[in-house]
């Protein structure tokens, strides 16, 4: 099986796709998201849209997860604030370019500050006992109060 890979990792408010080769319509791509100033957290936001560009050789189904963890200023630790399984259902023999948009339906969110969405994959390599996570792309968006 080849390695799937991601191209293109974008948070966006809405995406369009449409047309026999699915053209895609990246709508409120904004990495600084503004919520009202007497906003009290947490708070709940009702729909993000992470558009993906995947790609490989020889691509077979897999199962990907969609992480998004809260960033911490005070140093590397990260809490998850949303996690989902999809499935990409796709077998093909030879290059092959897969655009797909994944829903993320109330991500609960803990406080302003900087996000990361990250998208990963289960993998174990034949001499490996244990799956590990392998990292396949991650976009950032912040949270902030108006003024």
């Amino acid at each position: 099986m080849g390695r799937l890979r991601v191209q293109l990792c974008v948070v966006t408010m809405t995406t369009r796709q449409y047309g026999p080769h699915p053209t895609s319509d990246l709508l409120g791509v904004d990495y600084f998201h503004t919520v009202p100033a007497g906003t009290e957290f947490p708070r709940t936001l009702g729909k993000l849209e992470l558009f993906v560009r995947f790609f490989g050789v020889d691509v077979k189904p897999a199962r990907i997860w969609v992480l998004v963890h809260h960033h911490n200023r005070s140093g590397p630790i990260r809490s998850p604030v949303y996690r989902n399984r999809f499935d990409m259902p796709y077998s093909q023999t030879g290059p092959v370019v897969i655009d797909r948009a994944f829903k993320l339906l109330n991500v609960l969110v803990p406080g302003e500050g900087e996000y990361g969405v990250r998208i990963v994959r289960r993998v174990r390599r034949p001499w490996e006992l244990k799956h590990r996570w392998r990292l396949l792309a991650t976009d950032f968006f912040s949270i902030a109060r108006a003024s």
